[in-house]
């Protein structure tokens, strides 16, 4: 199981730490405990910033077919008690309780001030429902109200505070992980929520963290430190995602559709796999919902620019998401021209609606343009502005004052929806479904970007190009009895992109190097 630690710098010593590292460890027997050590100072929330997380011997794993759709969060409403053994969430049995008694009392979820009951529901009902919206994706019921007899379910218990149940103190979190991160049943995490500080939302989204952390352990998650590549969050932090330890920024956190690396304060790899992606795998054990999300949709909106106005040297955007925005769309006369990134996220999350200033292309002719933009969150879910018609300098009169392939109605310059398909000959992007194309000097096709050496990558009849560094675009086989082209990574393709005048060598057709 993963055992995870958060101390105060200010309470807890370098000694005590590694006491508190001792007692976590669990019985002797035990595989070699492995600690991680984070000099962090408060986070946003105002929770003490260094953690200590202790792997420890771990459950055996569970079919995924065996692993029930229900999570119980429980409150503990006029206290629970937990036994210790092997773990069985149905009779309130657990492995994690690190002492000699034969039972583990735990006083129920209370506000920063000590009350419990009716007056702690005001931070209980935001929290479950931030835990049904992290888990909304999924074909998961996440309830606070205990499944009847019989029902299979994992539990989450969120109150109390550590030393009930043996863990050093300022624990926020316990969780069991199988060993092969396959997904395990009739399991408890506990998230010690009368040891969360702050207050209000701050303090739900805090407690929302380390429950939607702790339960997911139980389905065959590791931590989380950076994304592999820039995302629409910070760069390459792993903030936004429950499964870090980061604190760089704050807000609800969503599991994201990011291939990320593994790790509590420095990249590692995974447990189970060089890299995780937290939203992929709970769908992987969950499948989608079949329920309309609870999570709000994208907005957008164009500001400062009315219909019949000049369209000038960019385009100022409003836009937002629950989730976050990973990435805003520019279309002009139907086509996308530019896209910005989502905002960065900030010790509040990413600021709802968010503004943006997008560039207006310089190859866009002059037209009549409709003009609007699409929001996107890092689900794809998205939504569109509403449509303003402008003016970039004269209305055209001809397709000849047009870009490549367009045609001119009704002073507009646009092009036909893309019908090609790829391997489909084209002199433009814009007529291919892929908005790629792309070749040699004799021979340009709709085609798609792809994985050098990676099984695949293009479809049948076409083989990986090597275009740059690690990347290529799909061309036809030489087994198909079409041209051969170089692929000792010359710069032999001609990129052309979203109508805009982008300069390539084109090289002759050479055959392939014999090796």
């Amino acid at each position: 199981m993963c055992r995870e630690a958060i101390v105060a710098p200010g309470r807890v010593g370098w000694i005590a730490a590694l006491v508190a590292l001792a007692a976590l460890a669990g019985p002797a027997d035990a595989e070699p405990a492995r600690a991680l050590v984070s000099e962090a100072g408060l986070t946003a929330h105002g929770l003490p910033g260094v953690r200590l997380a202790v792997i420890t011997p771990v459950e055996p794993a569970t079919p995924f077919a065996a692993v029930s759709p229900v999570l119980y969060l429980n409150r503990c409403t006029g206290g629970c008690t937990v036994r210790q053994g092997n773990n069985d969430a149905r009779n309130h049995v657990s492995s994690i309780p690190n002492g000699t008694a034969a039972s583990y009392p735990i006083t129920e979820f209370e506000l920063v001030n000590g009350q419990g009951g009716q007056a702690a529901d005001a931070e209980w009902a935001p929290l479950v429902r931030c835990m049904q919206e992290v888990y909304a994706p999924y074909n998961i019921t996440v309830t606070d109200v205990q499944p009847p007899a019989g029902t299979g379910y994992n539990e989450a218990i969120i109150a109390g505070t550590p030393d009930q149940i043996g863990q050093a103190p300022n624990v926020l979190g316990v969780a069991p992980l199988a060993s092969d991160c396959s997904a395990i049943d009739n399991v408890i995490s506990f998230s010690f929520a009368n040891e969360h500080k702050g207050t209000g939302m701050a303090r739900v989204y805090a407690m929302c963290w380390t429950a939607a952390q702790e339960s997911a352990h139980a389905y065959g998650l590791d931590h989380e430190y950076s994304f592999t590549t820039a995302n629409a969050a910070n760069a390459h932090s792993a903030c936004n995602d429950p499964m870090t330890y980061r604190d760089d920024c704050g807000g609800e956190k969503f599991f994201r559709n990011e291939t990320a690396n593994c790790g509590e304060t420095a990249n590692r790899a995974c447990r189970c796999g060089a890299t995780q992606n937290s939203h992929a795998k709970v769908l992987s054990v969950f499948g989608a919902s079949p329920l309309p999300t609870i999570v709000a949709p994208p907005s957008a909106q164009i500001l400062e620019l009315n219909s019949g106005d000049s369209l000038g040297t960019a385009v100022a955007v409003s836009a937002g998401a629950q989730r976050g925005v990973a990435r805003v769309e520019l279309y002009f006369n139907g086509f996308k021209w530019a896209e910005s990134a989502g905002a960065p996220f900030a010790q509040a999350g990413q600021p709802n609606p968010s503004p943006y200033a997008i560039p207006v292309p310089s190859a866009l002719p002059n037209s009549i343009v409709d003009v609007k933009v699409i929001a996107y969150d890092d689900l794809g879910a998205s939504t569109e502005s509403a449509t303003v018609t402008v003016t970039r300098g004269a209305a055209c009169t001809t397709a000849t004052s047009c870009a490549k392939g367009q045609k001119c109605e009704s002073g507009k310059c646009f092009w036909d929806p893309p019908t090609g398909e790829i391997g489909a000959a084209c002199s433009y992007s814009q007529f291919c479904k892929s908005a790629l194309c792309t070749g040699t000097a004799e021979q340009q096709i709709c085609t798609q970007s792809c994985i050098p050496d990676s099984a695949d990558s293009c479809p049948s009849g076409f083989e990986c190009v090597m275009s740059g560094p690690g990347t290529g675009v799909c061309f036809f086989s030489s087994s198909a009895g079409c041209c051969s082209v170089d692929r000792g990574g010359g710069a032999w393709w001609l990129p052309v992109g979203l109508g805009l005048a982008v300069l390539g060598l084109i090289a002759r057709p050479r055959r392939r190097r014999r090796r």
